[in-house]
């Protein structure tokens, strides 16, 4: 079942009818529902309120395997996913754009969020990152980044011990990736051309981890 019948929520639906798994959708204007009628096949369309208890127990919520909430009011998110929760869905995904609330999210008993805001800074830092960024993405509310890089031939990582390499204060190299297998490096581990690295490193770290990247790893 999705909750909220915006642009993210049509698309979701559309794409899993692609995959013949077919749902619910509930969405409280009534305008988007008969659009939606009509551009969905398989997908129920139901005009209402994705926080009432009482549409969700009709149409047996208890039974979903998941609910997505996607609505632009994240109240109604988190209302709709946790009243789900006590009425048995099995597994719920909130819509969250608001860093504020992330760190209240397991408190409170939310199990999985999705960040439109957080996908979109993550996508943009893959590409403004010096070096040969591979991906990058933003945790704890921009409070960090993991990067995924790849170390080459020319880079003075390469062959030399770990233990021998000064990262900043707020950073560390916490993986390497070599072919098909991922090792967790020790102070003894040595990084190797085509290496793919993961660097987990705080906000403030940051500029000295770009520098790095692109002068000790030559990315491009």
């Amino acid at each position: 079942m999705i909750v909220g019948a915006g642009r993210i929520g049509f698309r979701l639906a559309a794409a899993l009818e692609k995959k013949s798994i077919y749902g619910k959708i509930i969405e409280s204007n009534a305008d988007r529902c008969a659009e939606l009628a009509e551009r969905l096949d398989k997908t129920v369309v139901l005009s209402g309120d994705g926080s009432d208890q009482a549409l969700l127990a009709e149409e047996n919520i208890q039974q979903m395997d998941v609910l997505i909430t996607l609505t632009n009011d994240e109240e109604i998110n988190i209302l709709s996913s946790l009243l789900a929760q006590r009425m048995g869905v099995k597994k719920s995904i909130t819509r969250i754009d608001k860093f504020s609330y992330l760190p209240l999210v397991k408190a409170i008993g939310i199990e999985l969020v999705v960040s439109p805001r957080l996908s979109a800074i993550n996508s943009i830092l893959q590409h403004i990152r010096r070096g040969k960024v591979l991906s990058a993405m933003s945790i704890k509310g921009e409070q960090a980044e993991v990067i995924e890089a790849v170390a080459l031939e020319t880079s003075d990582i390469v062959g030399r011990p770990l233990k021998a390499i000064k990262f900043p204060a707020g950073a560390m190299l916490a993986g390497i990736i070599r072919q098909d297998a991922i090792t967790i490096p020790s102070g003894e581990s040595t990084v190797n051309p085509g290496d793919r690295i993961i660097i987990f490193a705080r906000r403030d770290s940051i500029p000295k981890i770009e520098k790095m990247l692109s002068v000790k790893l030559e990315f491009f």
